[in-house]
């Protein structure tokens, strides 16, 4: 479990770096809905505008047997609506659960297909066999 808030905790880094609100420096307040098994399912930014929260960002997780995906939509004032996500981060984790392939991807709008802008390989020590980590230290 520790590995997976890691990876949720490096996905608001990765996606939250890419809002107008994170790099301006607008209080921001957060919600998290969970699903039955306890895992988030969208976290939910609001802005503060001087008079109240309106909505800015919304992270959505969807899972997989192998990992989960997180994209990040904002909010349109306009339409009163969140926007089809722009940026997406996809956690693959190896079989044993001691790393993951971590993969980046955005679209210039909704209507073009995602693409791949940047992958890595995350490995969390304390899964690491033992023999592992004594021969790279």
């Amino acid at each position: 479990m520790k590995l997976m808030n890691l990876l949720v905790a490096a996905a608001f880094v990765c996606l939250s770096a890419t809002s107008n609100a994170a790099t301006h420096n607008t209080r921001l307040q957060h919600r998290y809905d969970h699903d039955a098994q306890g895992r988030i399912t969208t976290r939910t930014a609001y802005a503060w505008n001087g008079e109240d929260w309106q909505p800015a960002l919304q992270w959505t997780y969807t899972y997989t047997a192998t990992g989960y995906c997180v994209e990040l939509s904002r909010w349109n004032h306009r339409q009163g609506r969140y926007e089809e996500p722009l940026s997406k981060v996809v956690y693959d984790f190896t079989p044993d659960k001691t790393a993951a392939y971590v993969s980046t991807y955005t679209r210039e709008n909704p209507a073009d297909s995602f693409r791949l802008t940047d992958s890595l390989l995350v490995a969390y020590p304390d899964k690491l066999p033992v023999s592992y980590i004594a021969s790279n230290n």
